[in-house]
């Protein structure tokens, strides 16, 4: 494991690099631009629900290069959704540990065969609790999304909630809500990215899995910059723009944020990879069709104009 863990404090080391260099850039851009200095909620990857009606900058589409995360010949590259065959056959685990989803197929349906929420103990403070989802197999609808990945929605009216798909993953969001079962005396939130579980890792791919990580976050950063030049040079509206600097900026708070507690993330760093690739599918996705403002954003940076203006 010495070169798997020499792997990894590369990547943290490459990690501070790009943070630094980054927060240096992206700060005197936001100065310069007049941003405001709170960072937005990271929108992407595993927005709750599809994104309203809102500012639209379209760009050139990008030809799809690939399916491997990282393989393109230029700075930007549009990576290829994940398909509902990543995930169908597999017990994905929360956190790669707590609770567990198995997906089939009715048809050309996708639909969830089992689901196991695991919790807190409504009565007895931190003790764990498991609730099993009645009525499988429960429903799936699917859902728009700007992310460029496959969203659903399950149906299921005691814990409902949004997924994208990932490579053999789900990133799971409840709009930052719980859900309580009285009746089972459980009290779960399913957020998280659902995946691999603790017992399958294979300490001989870690190095693998670490380098695949490595490349991804190439990735990433040649589609923003791609993104940010375009945007530049079709003199896009700046809210758009002060939009996907701080979006970026957000981006490795929030995937520390949902990989801190992943089973065995220190020698493998797989939650960090999955949610690294579907940031870069997300970029892609913007390069391909354009930037959508959320709701409220557009109209927060026309009152701010506003407001400078009457200061002057």
């Amino acid at each position: 494991m010495s070169g798997s863990r020499s792997c990894v404090l590369a990547l943290r080391r490459a990690d501070v690099l790009i943070g630094v260099w980054l927060g240096v850039w992206l700060g005197a851009w936001l100065i310069a631009a007049g941003a405001a200095p709170a960072l937005a909620q990271l929108v992407l990857p595993g927005a709750v629900a599809p994104t309203p009606e809102g500012t639209v900058a379209t760009g050139q589409k990008k030809k799809s290069v690939g399916g491997e995360m990282g393989a393109a010949a230029g700075p930007a590259i549009m990576p290829k959704a994940p398909t509902e065959d990543t995930i169908i056959g597999k017990t994905l685990k929360r956190d790669g540990e707590n609770g567990a989803i198995e997906f089939s197929r009715n048809g050309s349906e996708l639909q969830v065969a089992k689901l196991t929420l695991a919790g807190d103990n409504l009565k007895r403070s931190g003790e764990a609790c498991r609730v099993e989802a009645p009525g499988a197999p429960l429903k799936l609808t699917p859902r728009d999304s700007d992310t460029g990945l496959r969203r659903y929605q399950i149906s299921f009216p005691a814990c409902a909630f949004t997924f994208d798909i990932l490579d053999g993953a789900i990133i799971v969001t409840n709009e930052g809500k719980v859900c309580e079962f009285k009746e089972a005396g459980c009290r779960v939130d399913p957020e998280g990215l659902w995946g691999m579980g603790a017992d399958e890792f294979d300490p001989k791919k870690s190095e693998e899995m670490l380098g695949a990580r490595a490349r991804v976050e190439k990735a990433v950063r040649g589609n923003f910059r791609e993104l940010y030049e375009r945007l530049k040079k079709e003199k896009a509206e700046k809210a758009i723009r002060n939009f996907i600097v701080k979006e970026q900026a957000g981006f490795s708070s929030w995937r520390e944020e949902i990989c801190r507690s992943y089973a065995r993330e220190s020698d493998f760093g797989y939650c960090a990879l999955r949610l690294t690739e579907a940031r870069a599918i997300a970029l892609g996705a913007q390069l391909a069709k354009g930037v959508k403002l959320p709701a409220g954003v557009a109209e927060e940076a026309a009152a701010e104009e506003k407001a400078k203006d009457a200061k002057k």
